[in-house]
């Protein structure tokens, strides 16, 4: 018996602010470099890291006193970084249709999220540094249970414990290392949400 399928599209949910948009972008960079599942996107992948440079010093020109940049300059390198990033979506998305099965993990591995029906209640999640070295204070959008998973490539994920509650600590974790972070509502009859949108982090 063949199992079905239901097709999913890849949504880029773009920062609004450009210093939140270059942590968006720079995660994506991290999570699509040397990520097996999109082995013939390295050469854009290496266009987006260079283009995600060029935007962060044309940002930080901006912001110097007196700046030495002008915004129509930092308006062009933004558009350019939306421009690479729309291009790997379009490749995250064949992957992704290319096995529905495991579409889900596909998209998450390029720390871009899913566009359906859940979106317009989309979960937003939040990571903080906790107070002992190698722990993160991890919150998720909603009351109620959630499962959480940690990464240090956005491909091989650990599992945290499940809370009855919104919150949790991870601890146990690498000192000084970058981390994914993600969560999902544990639902009544054993149901479970999507996992959120990837929060990349830096522990202490």
């Amino acid at each position: 018996m063949n199992s079905l399928f239901k097709q999913v599209t890849v949504a880029l949910n773009f920062p609004t602010v450009i210093s939140k948009f270059i942590v968006f972008a720079k995660a994506i960079l991290l999570a699509m470099t040397n990520n097996p599942n999109f082995k013939d996107s390295s050469a854009k992948v290496t266009k987006l890291g260079a283009d995600i440079m060029v935007l962060d010093n044309a940002e930080t020109a901006c912001k110097t006193k007196p700046p030495t940049g002008t915004i129509e300059a930092r308006n062009a390198a933004l558009q350019a970084v939306k421009s690479d990033l729309k291009s790997l979506r379009n490749d995250v998305q064949e992957a992704a249709d290319a096995d529905p099965e495991n579409a889900l993990a596909i998209i998450a591995s390029a720390n871009m999220s899913v566009k359906n029906s859940a979106t317009h209640l989309k979960q937003q999640n939040a990571a903080e540094v906790g107070i002992e070295d190698g722990t993160l204070v991890l919150t998720g959008e909603g009351a109620g249970a959630h499962e959480w998973r940690v990464s240090t490539d956005g491909i091989v994920w650990t599992y945290v414990t499940p809370s009855y509650t919104s919150k949790t600590i991870a601890t146990d974790l690498i000192s000084n290392t970058n981390y994914y972070c993600q969560n999902r509502k544990m639902l009544r009859r054993n149901k479970k949400g999507e996992w959120s949108q990837s929060i990349l982090i830096r522990t202490r």
